[in-house]
């Protein structure tokens, strides 16, 4: 059995690198007939099963971002704002993780019992924020519910993917992205009313658990059972997985993440631990791709990442666009409310509510590409008109200062959610709709995985760095405002978390305009990733290939 799996996988991979490395040659598959849904559940049972699939795709873009409006609650209530970056990285860091680990999983087990099984793990990760002692607690339950919440996003993409015609899959799969942005979106909104309200803000955590009730049924009755590899034994597949692979990419995640969240913060920069992490993470980061590319304890066709798809031209760039439209939904999502707050006292639920114009234009644009894709076939062109108004708008915003008026912050803000919309879930569409036009539906779920480092991956870079920029300046730029009054290092940076903080209230009215206005400098210097993200888009574009897709003729193959 295992000679048999292992010359099927072979002879899969050695398709797809041939596919990938060839440029304008059509493919015979593309002629073939439509084949039906793979799927055993139809009528009312199937749209019991998307919806409760979109719901826990709500859930997984809510918990997202639904950190960015409670953290002057949380350290209110747990007077520690040295881990301030950690509850909203937390989450992010969880799922980037695990997230090559589960799309080996959903390539080998049963998609059903993993889905199921990732799902309880998240809910008991939330019921654990929810009721958590302290802020070590706090952040232990987000990065375990990260690492459940990879799975049911995946899950989600792969069922979808796997469950579908290649007619159905662009709308299935943009519904994924549009609920997932809903929730993404939706989060500091939801965040800030539990946390001003008699609910408190655990209750952000709280609600998931009574999404669980409505959901949990349907994914045990009716939740199809979807399996790549019936026939081969639970113990082989557990062999063919690439654990040391798995274990070097959580190595060199975790490593950055904790040199960006601590180094300039906790640590200074020239501290030993600060320098010893980056030494960690280059080490790690080095050994993960030389296991990767000379297949070491593992093999070619098991490696945890698709390396394969790095022969496609697609692929790259279709990555590259995914990661820079998903960077510009988390900055505005977390900077925007900050900046209100900071400039008009908002509370925090006014401060989200202001984000309302990006919301609802990134909802309206997620839709409308949604529907204009399959018509104009070229996705290309979506890229290029996505760089340029977030270069637009991303530039725009790196002229804001503390006078800047409202109606300036909403149509820039307008400008980024427009270029967003148009890209953050087209790759998920186009690169498995490449595959399966091209005649290898079985990998798929490397496709998906593939895409899925690009959209967590840039989630958790956008965060930390994003972070580490606003964190130092801001810090900075208080000290210099605040330098007469002998404030501790810790109350400066407690400062940070809000106008409605402790030092904040001390001062006079002048202190605190100059504190806005040192605060919403530092969140100025945060748009240089808007607008880098918007030139990543711009420069890809010219280079995607020039075919037709969602359900159209292809122009050209592989590639």
């Amino acid at each position: 059995m295992s000679g048999q799996l292992e010359e099927q996988e072979k002879s899969s991979l050695d398709r797809y690198d041939q596919e990938a490395s060839t440029e304008g040659t059509a493919s015979p598959h593309n002629e073939k007939e439509e084949e039906p849904p793979a799927r055993s559940v139809h009528g009312y049972k199937w749209a019991l099963v998307c919806i409760s699939l979109y719901l826990s795709s709500f859930l997984y873009g809510l918990d997202t971002t639904i950190a960015a409006d409670i953290q002057a609650a949380v350290i209110e209530e747990f007077d520690d704002v040295s881990q301030l970056t950690w509850i909203g990285t937390g989450f992010p860091l969880g799922s980037v993780s695990m997230t090559l680990l589960m799309g080996s999983c959903f390539s080998r087990f049963d998609m059903k019992w993993l889905y199921i099984g990732s799902f309880l793990v998240f809910e008991a990760a939330s019921a654990l924020c929810g009721a958590a002692p302290d802020m070590n607690a706090l952040i232990v339950g987000r990065v375990i519910a990260g690492l459940g919440g990879s799975g049911i996003y995946l899950g989600n993409l792969n069922y979808f993917s796997v469950c579908t015609t290649n007619k159905e899959r662009g709308t299935y799969i943009a519904g994924v992205g549009f609920i997932w942005g809903l929730g993404s979106i939706l989060g500091p909104v939801i965040g800030g009313a539990f946390s001003i309200s008699s609910a408190t803000w655990r209750w952000s955590f709280y609600i998931n658990l009574v999404f669980a009730v409505v959901c949990a049924p349907v994914y045990l009755f009716y939740l199809p059972s979807v399996s790549q590899q019936p026939n081969v034994p639970v113990v082989q597949k557990l062999k063919t997985i690439d654990w040391v692979g798995a274990l070097l990419w959580m190595g060199f995640v975790n490593a950055f993440t904790i040199v960006l969240t601590f180094a300039g913060n906790a640590w200074p920069w020239k501290d030993g631990r600060t320098i010893a992490t980056w030494i960690a993470f280059g080490v790690v980061l080095a050994i993960f791709i030389v296991q990767q590319y000379f297949a070491l304890l593992t093999t070619k066709e098991n490696r945890i990442f698709p390396g394969h798809l790095m022969n496609s031209r697609s692929q790259i760039l279709l990555y590259m666009g995914t990661a820079a439209a998903t960077t510009n939904l988390f900055v505005p999502t977390y900077y925007i409310p900050i900046f209100f707050q900071f400039t008009n006292g908002d509370s925090a639920i006014m401060a989200a509510v202001r984000l309302l114009p990006f919301i609802l234009v990134l909802i309206a644009v997620n839709m409308i590409s949604g529907i204009v894709l399959p018509r104009i076939g070229y996705y290309w062109i979506l890229y290029l008109t996505t760089g340029v108004f977030m270069v637009i708008g991303g530039s725009l915003m790196l002229t804001v200062d503390i006078n800047t008026g409202a109606g300036n912050i909403y149509g820039y803000s307008v400008l980024i959610a427009i270029g967003s919309g148009l890209t953050i879930q087209t790759g998920y569409a186009v690169a498995t709709m490449k595959r399966g036009l091209d005649g290898y539906p079985e990998d798929v779920p490397n496709v998906v995985a593939f895409q899925n480092t690009a959209q967590l991956g840039s989630t958790l870079i956008a965060l930390v760095i994003s972070g580490q920029v606003f964190q130092t300046f801001a810090f900075n730029g208080l000290s210099r405002v605040l330098a007469g009054l002998n404030l501790t290092d810790q109350e400066i940076r407690s400062a940070i978390s809000g106008t409605h903080s402790a030092v904040f209230e001390s001062l006079d009215a002048a202190q605190r305009e100059g504190a806005s206005g040192a605060v919403t400098s530092a969140i100025g210097r945060v748009w240089a990733l808007s607008a880098a993200a918007g030139v990543v888009s711009l420069v890809i574009a010219p280079f995607m290939k020039k075919e037709r897709l969602m359900g159209l003729q292809a122009s050209a193959g592989g590639g």
